[in-house]
């Protein structure tokens, strides 16, 4: 009798496979990953379901067709239009019949050409054999979640030297920024005069002369003298005629802007008269925040400026921040889904990743608006924002998209 069991090579070759497998998504669960193979390539469906909805990074596997041109493996955030993602989230069938899945390659392995068609035109979903998912985000920064956002921000904490010392950086940074061809924001050209002004009189221009003294040498441009004083205050060497004359400049810079504040408030039918009255705690929020509002620019490469103006901050904060909002001027669905303290960081984090895009851009069409809206509109953390430049590098708005 013959107890010898006949097995094939393709049965070993099974097993064999079998095993690899286990061992894989073992080793991708210790990791915190998943595993997923297909040797058909994957469904719509199946690629939000995995590694779309909650933006998670995805390392790709591709057939022969694609490796061809992308190579081997990717590593990847799948890329989705507004409109495709509120398709999916109501049928999770919705985009089957599309034969292509945008993404963005995340190791800077692809050239320019290949980066961008990758992100245009997506690759082929039946070339995705296998995908290696890892972690997912946090729940509440998913698209459709009714929480607010958490941006990813990494805090260095920053000490100022104090006694005047920080003119040497700040000067030298401005100075920097001249040399690399960068324009200044107008409160950094405004430092840039009274810091040349302490640090390298001898070498201001006459143009430069002309902007800050009259014919008797006295200044008189307030915004350079206004800094200037702030530096001798800061050195403890202000006299008492310099203590009132800062404040004055102080009193006049603040007038400033509650006029140009109020003037937006009457436009949203408010007054500050009414914001105080009827809204003590955000006349209070909004208050603190003119007094410490400093210009801020958010391009450190790139010659054209890309800045929030005091005009930029109350546009955007007046009528897209929940904590300032009142009697739901604009609708509450075009509120950001962020606490206050976190629209800083979120815009920082938005308008940095747009910079080269906007760089290129202005290269081209230096006269034009920059816009970044509908199906364009920059996703990230969940979120869908507009974004619209001025010509001259002011962000005229910037504001969470609306579902339609």
């Amino acid at each position: 009798m013959n107890n010898n069991i006949d097995i094939s090579s393709e049965d070993i070759l099974s097993l064999l496979k079998q095993q690899i497998d286990f061992l894989e998504n073992q080793m991708a669960e210790r990791c915190g990953m998943k595993l997923y193979k297909s040797a058909d390539g994957f469904t719509q469906e199946k690629i939000y379901e995995y590694a779309g909805a909650k933006d998670c990074v995805a390392t790709l596997t591709l057939s022969q067709e694609s490796a061809e041109v992308y190579g081997e493996s990717l590593t990847v955030v799948f890329v989705y239009y507004q409109k495709d993602r509120m398709a999916l989230e109501k049928d999770r069938m919705a985009l089957n019949d599309i034969s292509n899945v945008k993404a963005k390659e995340l190791l800077g392995e692809l050239d320019e050409t290949l980066y961008t068609q990758l992100l245009k035109d997506g690759i082929p979903t039946k070339d995705i054999v296998e995908m290696l998912v890892g972690p997912a985000s946090e729940e509440n920064n998913t698209y459709g979640s009714s929480l607010l956002r958490n941006p990813k921000v990494l805090e260095i904490p920053f000490q100022s030297e104090g006694n005047g010392d920080d003119i040497f950086f700040m000067y030298g940074a401005l100075c920097h920024f001249i040399a690399d061809g960068m324009e200044l924001t107008p409160e950094e050209h405004n430092e840039y005069l009274a810091y040349k002004m302490v640090l390298e009189r001898e070498k201001l221009t006459e143009k430069e002369r002309k902007e800050i003294f009259d014919e008797n040498g006295a200044i008189v441009n307030q915004e350079v003298g206004y800094f200037w004083l702030l530096w001798k205050k800061d050195t403890g060497k202000l006299t008492e005629k310099n203590k009132t004359d800062l404040m004055l400049l102080s009193q006049n810079r603040l007038a400033n802007r509650f006029g140009i504040a109020d003037k937006e408030l009457q436009s949203m039918g408010l007054s500050f008269e009414k914001l105080v009255k009827s809204y003590p705690e955000k006349a209070a929020l909004l208050f603190s925040k003119i007094i410490s509002f400093h210009e801020h620019r958010y391009n450190v490469v790139g010659k054209h400026l890309l800045y929030m103006s005091f005009e930029s901050f109350l546009h955007i904060y007046l009528r897209h921040v929940k904590e300032l909002a009142v009697e739901n001027q604009f609708g509450e669905r075009s509120k950001f889904q962020l606490a206050e303290k976190d629209l800083k960081a979120t815009m920082d984090i938005v308008l940095g990743a747009l910079n080269d895009e906007y760089q290129t851009y202005k290269d081209e069409h230096p006269d034009n608006r920059f816009f970044r809206k509908g199906n364009m509109a920059y996703y990230y953390n969940g979120d869908y924002y507009d974004v619209d430049i001025l010509p001259d590098g002011q962000i005229g708005s910037f504001y969470k998209r609306i579902d339609k």
